[in-house]
């Protein structure tokens, strides 16, 4: 310690019982040097704080393959380690350590389907008070980067009680027969009776075979307006993580590696990926619920 830093010390060792003024002119040091050596003395002090909390932060972000910003990290050091930390310093730790969240740009198709004649049912209430009573559906594709088959494509159905993946089906093909087998999941999953599915108007959802299944198995069928993609924004918000988030797992090229990826991605976002409106996953939600 050099004789300016002894003074400052000692300034601040006696600031609680004399004025600071008073100090500095018996010291013969400025004012403001003082307090320019408080405020480092306090960021060194932080700056000891947060190497500390550094393990856990790091452990969180590589897990989850930089794809946690910092209020899912906030939710993660909670439920965790029980550690309640406030988004600021953790993004201040980010920064400092350069931990940058790999943020996916969201996009929303807005293309005319043909027109159903089926209401809108759900109507952007997307809030559910127990499971199985609300779902959304529809379908996405997956890029295949080996091999004759160019693209594999998903059909999802989403619970909206907890944002949970219900079930989906994956095939080379987006045919009727890709939405009857999320549709076969859905029904051994099980689900209350009369609740609603809503889609878009994509030619699977308006195509009358689907209607009479839907009325069958005692669904309540609920279509978006035309045009309108807000209305089936939920499902969309999936399909743009699934897209985002799957390849800093894993990295897919043939179509049985896509199979497995979009299997393995599934899994992950309803066990392990903490949705911070729930701030939790969407399975222990739904289980802490029961």
């Amino acid at each position: 310690m050099n004789d300016k830093e002894a003074q400052f010390a000692f300034i601040h060792a006696h600031s609680t019982t004399y004025p600071v003024q008073k100090l500095v002119e018996l010291t013969e040091v400025s004012r403001s040097g003082y307090y320019k050596w408080l405020k480092r003395r306090a960021e060194k002090v932080q700056d000891t704080k947060d190497e500390g909390l550094l393990p856990y932060i790091i452990k969180i972000f590589q897990d989850h393959r930089g794809t946690y910003g910092r209020k899912r990290i906030k939710l993660a050091l909670k439920e965790e380690y029980d550690l309640v930390v406030n988004e600021k310093r953790i993004s201040r730790i980010m920064r400092r350590y350069g931990l940058y969240c790999r943020i996916r740009k969201k996009r929303f198709r807005n293309q005319k389907q043909p027109h159903g004649t089926i209401p809108n049912v759900l109507n952007r209430h997307f809030k559910a008070i127990k499971p199985g009573k609300k779902f959304v559906i529809d379908i996405t594709y997956i890029e295949v980067k080996k091999g004759a088959q160019k693209w594999m494509y998903v059909c999802a159905i989403k619970d909206l009680f907890n944002g949970e993946i219900a079930c989906y089906s994956i095939g080379q093909s987006q045919d009727m027969e890709l939405v009857f087998r999320a549709l076969n999941e859905l029904k051994k999953k099980g689900f209350e009776k009369g609740a609603i599915l809503h889609s878009d108007q994509g030619i699977q959802f308006t195509n009358p075979s689907y209607i009479k299944r839907l009325e069958k198995m005692g669904i309540t069928q609920s279509m978006s307006r035309r045009g309108n993609c807000w209305d089936n924004a939920c499902i969309e918000n999936f399909f743009g993580h699934l897209k985002g988030e799957m390849y800093h797992f894993t990295q897919p090229q043939t179509a049985v590696e896509v199979i497995d990826a979009v299997a393995d991605y599934i899994n992950y976002y309803n066990h392990k990926r903490i949705q911070t409106k729930l701030k939790t996953s969407p399975v222990n939600y739904r289980l802490k619920s029961a």
